[in-house]
């Protein structure tokens, strides 16, 4: 087919990350490894989870999704409870979930109020509602992450959701209260140190 001499065609653009998208990549990558380190004694009680999600608000969510799966290909092979790479796989794509929905919420209407005052209203509601997406993806990664691991050690889905239980609920509750007293606070902390805020 002949295209008219004034028609340009132009190629799809791809996301593109500058030295400067990668050094904060490395940074945020490095601290949330050295605070899963920090925090191993607390089973499924990490800060990893709401700094993937700060990382894909603040960054974009390209951001988001590359230190999601950094952090776990880093901590999920030199963990001292040992070693799967099905359950690696799963958890890095888990993990950069809460990158994406990161990067999903600042460049949709939920905005985080850069006003955080106690006494503000719109501070306490933007914090309720990071409380509860950060549960919600809590609760779809450690379903995920159950039926993978059921069905990497060969037992039946409904027993690994059932065993599940008692480590889903550190971690979701643990998580919800991370979101919601933590969300805003770290978002604007990191927003001074980032030239690009995504919008």
């Amino acid at each position: 087919m002949d295209y008219p001499s004034n028609v340009t065609i132009q190629k799809p653009t791809t996301p593109q990350l500058s030295t400067k998208d990668l050094s904060r990549i490395a940074v945020m990558t490095a601290l949330i490894v050295g605070l899963n380190y920090l925090m191993l004694p607390l089973i499924n009680i990490k800060l990893m989870d709401l700094l993937v999600f700060v990382t894909g608000y603040t960054m974009g969510s390209l951001s988001g999704v590359l230190v999601g799966c950094l952090v776990w290909l880093v901590y999920g092979t030199l963990n001292p409870y040992g070693f799967s790479l099905p359950i690696l796989a799963a958890t890095c794509l888990g993990e950069s979930v809460y990158g994406f929905v990161g990067g999903l919420c600042a460049a949709s209407r939920f905005k985080v109020p850069r006003n955080i005052s106690v006494d503000n209203e719109e501070f306490w509601a933007s914090n309720v509602k990071l409380g509860v997406v950060g549960f919600l993806l809590t609760f779809l990664y450690d379903l995920f992450t159950n039926v993978v691991s059921g069905l990497t050690a060969g037992i039946p889905i409904t027993t690994a959701l059932i065993m599940g239980i008692p480590f889903m609920i550190p971690h979701q509750v643990s998580n919800f209260v991370f979101f919601t007293l933590g969300g805003t606070a770290l978002i604007n902390a990191i927003r001074k140190f980032t030239v690009k805020e995504v919008t």
